[in-house]
């Protein structure tokens, strides 16, 4: 029953349409003597002569492509240069600082081990 319906539907929808054109008449019989201009047609023959229609487009959205991707990988790379560069100066700046505070403590440990060694050759020769 419904495919019947779907059916039926769809069958006076076409039959509307096809009417639906007959009511429409052409261009040219609005056109009042006017007849159509072939300005289109001028213009692709002339193209033609031309020997086509700018074939290099894409080369030149290829080079301009090319160009932000490297202009782009520049700048970025730039960025993460420095960020890079800032990290690795705070580390270097904190191993430096640890070398330092390395060596004075064994500066003081030899001299305190110096010391040491003093007291007991003074004792040993006494």
């Amino acid at each position: 029953m419904k495919v019947k319906s779907l059916l039926f539907t769809a069958a006076a929808a076409i039959a509307s349409m096809a009417s639906a054109q007959d009511q429409y008449p052409e261009y040219q019989d609005y056109a009042d003597g006017y007849e159509q201009d072939n300005l289109y047609e001028n213009y692709a023959m002339k193209q033609q002569e031309k020997g086509g229609g700018g074939g290099n487009g894409i080369i030149k959205i290829g080079v301009s492509f090319g160009l932000s991707y490297v202009i782009g990988a520049k700048v970025h790379s730039s960025r993460i240069a420095k960020k890079m560069k800032a990290k690795h100066l705070k580390d270097q700046k904190a191993l430096y600082t640890q070398y330092y505070n390395d060596v004075y403590k064994l500066e003081e440990q030899k001299a305190d081990q110096q010391a040491i060694i003093e007291q007991l050759q003074a004792a040993l020769q006494s």
